[in-house]
């Protein structure tokens, strides 16, 4: 008999604030009865869950993102089994943020992976138990700040607690005669003086073969590079967990969370994501489900398993932040003791500028996949949007795309995706697959 399951996956639940009862008893209902049938039911959780009070990390994942336990209730009530934690903003609130986010998901009993007190807990799987069959869900983060990272034990020391996660490297493409204008520049700007001295005195390496470092930056003048690629032992350390969980368990599954463009603006997929996917999938996983930047971005059917490079934003509570710290407040000149709105406002010109003005972000599909010994065999999704124009707490909440709305999703995933080969269909409100 085949292994057989049923997932559903969203983009980012950006969830910052309380969610009206009124909301409960009208449009989640639809959504909910989409995904009640799936065996793993999974989201991305971009924000810490803890009570303010404590101090704020010293950076941020671009706006401090922070949820209560009690206001947490809301999305827990989607009935969500599984959240991935693998995002730039799991460490807002530092090291006690990190453990609140972790200590309040233990409580609730749902499985989440992504971050932990090492990176050996970071990199473990969550196990989600079906009818007698183990699914095994990997979170990973490529948009981190070098200070959120998970460290590994040694004998001596204790892991560090943190993120998930694979670099990459960039490597943008010049031309030879440009090479030789930026190595003229250097030689009389100085640029690249203190780099000289830590690579001489063996603090820092020399740049590959075919690559000039030019102010901290690496141009490509001989075509030997790809614009992103991944950093090689992460991407490895990656693959070996893959390929454990992949003998120890019925399915795999690979969340990664990038924030990166592969060349001007969202809609791009970057280089080393493609790369990433696809050894991922090679190395076993049967999906690999894109967050972070807040756009769709293509679907491909890879060796007959699902990549998607981007849900985008399933909710959206960007401007309902409750609190922001001093920091936040200082960058956009506003008194460190304003509200968080005051705060706000200021950062988005009085709601002029920002995430939450462009509809493309707030656009996304809530799909449904069936698995069959580890293959894709169906693929239905629901339009949503969350909740663009929408006033007061409904702002950012997921609702059922219907009519124009729901076709122009349709439109722009079309548009996305068919460049790598996926053909889709718009039928009875919902898109699906063309197999």
């Amino acid at each position: 008999m085949k292994n057989r399951f049923t997932v559903t996956a969203t983009g980012d639940s950006l969830f910052t604030a309380d969610i009206p009862e009124e909301y409960f008893n009208g449009d989640f209902k639809e959504i909910s009865a989409f995904m009640k049938d799936a065996e793993v039911r999974m989201t991305n959780l971009e924000t810490n869950v803890g009570e303010y009070g404590d101090f704020p990390g010293s950076y941020s994942g671009g706006t401090w993102l922070n949820v209560t336990p009690e206001d947490f209730e809301g999305l827990y009530r989607f009935g969500f089994n599984y959240y991935s934690t693998a995002n730039n903003h799991c460490m807002d609130y530092s090291f006690h943020g990190l453990y609140s986010t972790l200590d309040n998901l233990d409580k609730k009993g749902v499985a989440h992976s992504g971050t932990g007190r090492s990176l050996e807990e970071a990199s473990a799987p969550a196990i989600v138990k079906v009818n007698g069959k183990s699914v095994a869900l990997i979170a990973v983060d490529t948009s981190f700040n070098p200070a959120s990272k998970a460290g590994e034990a040694t004998n001596k020391m204790k892991g560090r607690p943190g993120v998930n996660y694979v670099g990459f490297n960039a490597y943008y493409p010049i031309t030879k005669e440009q090479y030789e204008q930026m190595k003229a520049i250097a030689k009389t700007s100085k640029v690249n003086a203190y780099d000289e001295l830590m690579i001489n005195g063996g603090f820092a390496l020399e740049p590959p073969a075919g690559v000039y470092r030019f102010g901290g930056t690496n141009f490509c003048y001989d075509g030997s590079k790809n614009r992103t690629e991944c950093v090689k032992k992460d991407k490895e350390r990656l693959i070996k967990s893959i390929e454990k969980a992949k003998k120890e368990h019925d399915l795999v599954i690979l969340s990664v969370h990038c924030h990166a463009i592969g060349e001007e603006n969202h809609e791009d997929v970057p280089d080393f994501l493609v790369e990433l996917s696809k050894a991922a999938i090679d190395a076993g996983a049967s999906a690999v489900i894109g967050t972070g930047t807040h756009q769709l971005r293509p679907i491909e059917i890879y060796k007959d398993c699902p990549i998607f490079y981007s849900l985008g934003d399933f909710f959206y509570q960007g401007m309902r932040v409750k609190e922001l710290p001093a920091d936040f407040m200082e960058k956009y000149g506003v008194d460190k003791n304003a509200t968080a709105w005051e705060g706000l406002m200021a950062r988005s010109k009085n709601n002029t500028i920002g995430l939450q003005v462009h509809k493309c972000n707030f656009m996304t599909v809530l799909p449904k996949m069936i698995f069959e010994d580890g293959k894709l065999t169906s693929l239905e999704m629901l339009p949503v949007i969350a909740g663009f124009n929408k006033e007061g707490k409904f702002e950012g909440l997921p609702y059922t795309a219907k009519g124009d709305e729901a076709k122009e999703i349709f439109d722009v995933l079309t548009r996305l995706s068919k460049p790598y080969g996926t053909e889709l269909s718009f039928i009875d409100g919902k898109v699906l697959l063309n197999k």
